[in-house]
């Protein structure tokens, strides 16, 4: 089912939108990895999962999942439902065992659509809490062009280099700050470039 879907989002895209992608080569070919991408419209995993070359596990909210069909449509496509605002250990649990199989996890930090267009919210320490514990790194992705989407206004997926921080069984509110902090400084970068 993803490879389907993913297929009909990537004619729908280049034939409605165009879609360029910069950094593929940040994702590693095989391992695990955390994906922390801006979050602007609900387009954004669609553009993000299309321009990655692996299937990502992405975090949805949980009120996605209460109608059955669209909760076995998301999980069909690999998304996993975390319940916001709130320490959820299912969804915890969830994404640290993917990570210990070597999948990507695809996060949101700023939790919700930010409102701002380009501006980043602050954002919040899902993906700094599953990259120390998991060991895995975190991969910045900046989407732009899905805030307003109008019939060929070009999308671009800017992918950073991995950020690889310190993994242990404890996580510390220090740590998680100072993650955080490197996160948001590498979307914020990335968010600057232009395309050619």
């Amino acid at each position: 089912m993803y490879k389907i879907c993913k297929g009909i989002a990537w004619l729908v895209i280049w034939f409605l939108f165009g879609l360029e992608v910069k950094g593929l080569e940040n994702i590693p070919k095989d391992g695990s990895a955390v994906i922390a991408a801006n979050h602007v419209s609900w387009m954004d995993p669609v553009a993000v999962g299309v321009a990655v070359n692996r299937p990502i596990c992405f975090m949805a909210k949980n009120e996605l999942f209460r109608n059955s069909f669209s909760a076995w449509f998301l999980s069909s496509l690999n998304a996993f439902p975390v319940k916001r605002g709130q320490a959820d250990r299912n969804a915890i649990r969830t994404g640290l065992g993917l990570l210990e199989k070597g999948r990507l996890v695809g996060i949101f930090p700023e939790g919700t659509r930010g409102k701002n267009g380009d501006q980043l919210s602050s954002i919040q320490s899902g993906a700094a809490f599953f990259s120390i514990k998991s060991q895995a790194p975190i991969i910045p992705v900046v989407v732009k062009g899905t805030d307003s989407l109008c019939f060929r206004r070009r999308i671009s997926v800017t992918i950073g280099k991995p950020i690889k921080t310190k993994g242990g069984k404890r996580v510390s509110k220090e740590e998680l700050i100072s993650v955080n902090n490197m996160i948001l400084q590498e979307l914020t970068r990335l968010g600057m470039q232009e395309f050619d």
